[in-house]
C-alpha cells in the first residue's frame, strides 16, 4: 500500500460503512483526483485527467455498490483499488498499445538520442517526431503508453526490453515478515537502485523524486521544473527506460 493509500485509509475507513452514494463520492472526490493527477502521465492525447476523475467517479460508485464487510477489507481499501482500475481501463481503452508498440519505443528512443547529441540539448517533441516522419501526437502516444506501463502495478515498475517486470522500486523496502536473508536481498536490490539512480541526468532523477517520493502529479511537477506537461511524460518514459538499461547493465551490477 503506498502513501495516498495509507492516507486515504486513515482519513475515510472511520465512518466508510453505511454512508450514502453522494457522501461517497464528496468524500472521496479528493482522492479521485489525486489519483487522477498521478495517472495523467499516461494520458494519451485524447483524454485529459477530468476524463479520468469521469471514470474514477464511476469506480467508486462500483466500488459502493459492490462492497461487502464480511471479505475482511476495508472500503477505503477497496475503493481506492476501484477508483484506480477504473482510470486505468478507460487509457486502455483510449489507447490501446499496437503489437509494434516496443518497435514504437526504440524508434522515439532511438531518434531522442540522435537529435540529443546533435543539438547539445533535449530535443521537442515536434522534433522527435520530424526525425521519424511521425505526427507530434503519435510520439506523444508512445511516450503514454510506455508510462502507463510503468505505472499500472504499483505505479513504482521497471521494465524489461519485453515488456516484463524486472525490478519495483517498491519491492525493496524491507517487511516486518521478511526472513533475514530475504532482507540482505532487498538490501542489495537498494544499493543496485541507488546506484542506477544516481547515474541519471539530474534532471530525470529530480523527475522521479517528485512523482514516486514527494508523490506529486504531472502538473504540479511541470509547474515546478517550469516546463511542459507533455516534456515531463517524455522525462518520464526516458528516466524509467534508463534505469531499465542501467539496471541491465553487466557491468554496472545490474539484474
Amino acid at each position: 500500500m503506498n502513501m495516498l493509500q495509507r492516507n486515504a485509509k486513515k482519513i475515510y475507513e472511520e465512518q466508510d460503512q453505511g454512508i450514502s452514494r453522494e457522501e461517497a463520492i464528496t468524500r472521496y472526490m479528493p482522492l479521485i483526483k489525486k489519483l487522477a493527477g498521478k495517472l495523467s502521465i499516461a494520458l494519451p492525447p485524447s483524454l485529459d485527467e477530468e476524463d479520468l476523475v469521469g471514470s474514477g467517479i464511476i469506480g467508486l460508485i462500483e466500488a459502493w455498490e459492490r462492497y461487502e464487510s464480511s471479505r475482511g477489507v476495508q472500503f477505503s481499501t477497496y475503493a481506492t483499488w476501484r477508483i484506480k482500475g477504473a482510470m486505468i481501463d478507460e487509457i486502455r481503452r483510449s489507447s490501446p498499445a499496437p503489437r509494434s508498440f516496443f518497435n514504437q519505443f526504440r524508434q522515439v528512443h532511438e531518434a531522442e538520442e540522435k537529435l540529443r547529441q546533435a543539438l547539445n540539448r533535449e530535443p521537442e517533441r515536434e522534433e522527435v517526431a520530424s526525425a521519424l516522419g511521425w505526427s507530434p501526437s503519435t510520439v506523444e502516444q508512445v511516450w503514454a503508453n510506455y508510462n502507463l506501463m510503468t505505472v499500472v502495478s504499483l505505479e513504482k515498475v521497471i521494465l524489461s526490453s519485453d515488456g516484463e517486470e524486472s525490478l519495483k522500486l517498491e519491492g525493496v523496502i524491507a517487511s516486518p515478515e521478511q526472513t533475514p536473508e530475504e532482507v540482505l536481498t532487498d538490501k542489495e536490490q537498494i544499493e543496485r537502485l541507488a546506484a542506477a539512480l544516481d547515474k541519471l541526468p539530474s534532471r530525470e532523477r529530480l523527475m522521479l523524486s517528485l512523482f514516486y517520493y514527494e508523490e506529486l502529479t504531472k502538473k504540479e511537477i511541470a509547474e515546478l521544473m517550469k516546463v511542459s506537461a507533455a516534456r515531463i511524460s517524455q522525462l518520464h518514459a526516458r528516466a524509467v527506460e534508463r534505469l531499465r538499461e542501467i539496471l541491465a547493465d553487466p557491468e554496472t551490477g545490474g539484474i
